[in-house]
């Protein structure tokens, strides 16, 4: 009786650990500005120069989830939140509360010039990972891609 207790206590915990390593729950949605809906995928568009910029509304389902934004390599970047101003290289994190998330996040980054060239000349892409995470187990995941739109005349 006791070994029979002994090993459904272990497969229990076996269990239990599985479930919290593989569980994701929505940590809360997006909502975008200036980004579209292409061919079955998010994108924004770049300027001829490298910049881009688009608006993320948080609608977080939990309060203080890590909001990362990370960037192709070398790519400079401006959040504002709220009245907050972040500026940085390649990747951000912030602890974001609910009542931070009321505001609209503006995003705006600059490529390095390389890459900027490549896709102009349709021969390269990028895209941007959006994550809202609080362990242990909500999140939510976004990519962006960068595309160029080539002007009218």
């Amino acid at each position: 009786m006791n070994k029979t207790l002994l090993i459904l206590g272990i497969i229990t915990i076996a269990l239990l650990a599985y479930a919290m390593k593989t569980a994701k729950l929505p940590a809360g949605e997006f909502e975008y500005e200036e980004v579209f809906w292409s061919d079955n995928v998010s994108i924004t568009y770049l300027q001829k120069d490298g910049w881009g910029l688009f608006g993320v509304k948080i609608k977080p389902y939990v309060d203080g989830a890590s909001f990362e934004v990370e960037f192709p390599e070398d790519t400079e970047y401006t959040i504002k939140i709220g009245e907050k101003t972040f500026t940085g290289k390649d990747k951000f994190s912030h602890k974001i509360s609910k009542d931070e998330a009321k505001d609209t996040v503006y995003i705006r980054f600059q490529l390095p010039p390389e890459l900027t060239k490549k896709i102009v000349y349709g021969k390269g892409n990028a895209t941007i990972q959006i994550t809202l995470r609080k362990v242990p187990f909500w999140q939510t995941e976004d990519t962006i891609y960068v595309v160029y739109k080539k002007q009218e005349k």
